[in-house]
């Protein structure tokens, strides 16, 4: 049984009043709701809306209560019990006081009307409380409590003017088995998919079980077709339209069935556990997915990225096809361009590239330079030669070899000899201290290199001796300041 709240006839200051309780006196009522003018709520009967003014709080046998003129009270939860044989008619009446209230009073921020605001009167009559005492049984009720008044009802995805219908739909749900539709998270989770009344055999025309099983799981497009796009409470005309020639034959109970009860029947048995299933993988890819795609993610990375590999392995390098003279050559082209990747393209497996240090550095200054300035501060000593020597912008440096040449000194062994630029000595000198103009030195290079054809088809470099340097001179190349193309000399 879920907990609802329990109202009494009670003497208070020497008056006959009717309570209802809100919670333990131990509770602390909230200050913000007990300030300022009380807000009125609606007795409905017959189509009249009459208002209604509670009188004040108070405490009565241990629990804090809201008390006001006497008024025999029961909750609308009854209609699952109690009050089961009238159900249908009471819901229709609650369908037409909501319809003529205004819409202000309602509060539908949550899209519904949560159920301790609606009170039966014994007379027929129904109370309407206002959303200032809802929210006064919200603060001071437990979560259980809270979840069966008010979340339980809300059901998402719907097109927003079809919200109370879709209640009123659930009321009747709820009167019929005791449970609303969507109060068991399994149901939520499953996109809201209610277990269909026509499973459970339940003693109710099959007019009136066709219609809370459709309304329950009607599509957007024909909710939309319902009610176009009317103020939620206007559009509970399509609800009373519907309803009016129903037939409600169940008799009140004292008590009411779970829904796991229901797994006795064989149809209900199969739908809730296949129910449980797709509720259960939901919620492990709403809080595990997120891990799943990630792994998912690398594997796939690290699939392509090792295939890429192994595939570019299996790829020739661009020195294939080249004699042992042209690789050598290639070697000290990537030198200049400082394309360390270019340059170990055509060594063979574990062959060590003595120059990969050196070559590095100047690569990661100049890339770096080059994002943050703009400007290529390597100059090729080819292309400065070619040009005629000319000033180098300040700050940038003169870097490879010239006057390459290449001789076979045995079998498979070659020598390259050339000349070094480059922009530090390699023995110890003393700094030049000099702003317009760069140093350079210059080197006589001599490298031994192995090359033999390799098992794939083409030459590879397959060993690369220790450059060997013998110093030239030091030359001090004029400079100039950028956007500048004025010569700076020494």
């Amino acid at each position: 049984m879920y907990k609802v709240s329990r109202t009494f006839p009670c003497e208070i200051d020497g008056q006959m009043m009717q309570c209802i309780i809100i919670g333990p006196q131990s509770m602390d009522l909230p200050s913000y709701l007990l300030q300022g003018e009380k807000a009125c709520g609606y007795i409905y009967e017959d189509g009249t809306l009459t208002k209604w003014y509670w009188k004040g709080l108070s405490v009565v046998e241990g629990e804090r209560c809201l008390y006001f003129d006497p008024l025999p009270l029961f909750p609308f939860s009854d209609i699952a019990t109690r009050k089961r044989a009238q159900a249908l008619t009471l819901v229709r009446d609650l369908a037409r006081a909501l319809e003529a209230l205004p819409y202000s009073f309602l509060d539908l921020s949550s899209g519904i009307l949560p159920l301790w605001r609606v009170w039966g009167i014994e007379d027929g009559r129904l109370l309407i409380l206002p959303q200032d005492l809802a929210d006064l049984f919200a603060s001071c009720s437990d979560e259980e409590t809270r979840y069966f008044h008010s979340s339980s009802w809300v059901h998402h995805g719907l097109h927003q003017p079809f919200t109370l219908c879709d209640q009123m739909t659930s009321l009747l749900y709820y009167a019929a088995l005791g449970f609303p539709p969507f109060y068991d998270k399994d149901s939520r989770e499953d996109s809201f998919r209610a277990l269909p009344l026509a499973y459970t055999g339940i003693a109710l025309p099959q007019s009136t079980v066709q219609f809370i099983d459709r309304t329950l799981s009607l599509s957007l497009t024909k909710q939309r077709d319902a009610v176009l796009n009317k103020e939620p409470q206007k559009a509970l005309s399509w609800f009373l339209s519907q309803t009016e020639s129903l037939q409600w034959t169940l008799d009140a109970t004292e008590t009411v069935q779970s829904r796991e009860s229901l797994t006795a029947i064989e149809a209900c048995a199969s739908f809730l556990n296949g129910q449980h299933k797709r509720a259960k993988r939901r919620i492990f890819w709403r809080k595990k997915g997120w891990l799943v795609i990630t792994i998912a993610a690398v594997v796939i990375s690290v699939s392509w990225f090792t295939t890429t590999r192994i595939q570019e392995s299996r790829k020739p390098p661009y020195t294939a096809g080249m004699g042992p003279t042209q690789i050598i050559e290639a070697y000290y082209d990537s030198m200049n361009e400082l394309s360390l990747e270019k340059m170990e393209a055509s060594l063979a497996k574990g062959v060590k590239n003595p120059s990969s240090m050196e070559v590095t550095n100047l690569y990661v200054t100049r890339q770096t330079r080059q994002a943050y300035e703009g400007i290529n501060t390597q100059v090729d000593p080819n292309d400065w030669i070619a040009e005629g020597k000319p000033p180098i912008l300040r700050g940038t440096f003169i870097y490879g070899i010239t006057n390459l040449s290449i001789e076979q000194i045995g079998h498979n062994r070659y020598r390259a000899t050339g000349i070094m630029y480059t922009p530090y000595a390699y023995t110890d000198e003393e700094p030049e201290q000099n702003i317009t103009a760069t140093p350079v030195y210059t080197y006589e290079l001599q490298q031994e290199f192995s090359v033999e054809m390799g098992e794939k088809g083409w030459y590879e470099i397959t060993d690369i001796g220790n450059a060997s340097v013998q110093p030239l001179e030091k030359l001090m190349v004029e400079t100039y300041v950028k956007n500048s193309n004025t010569a700076l000399s020494q």
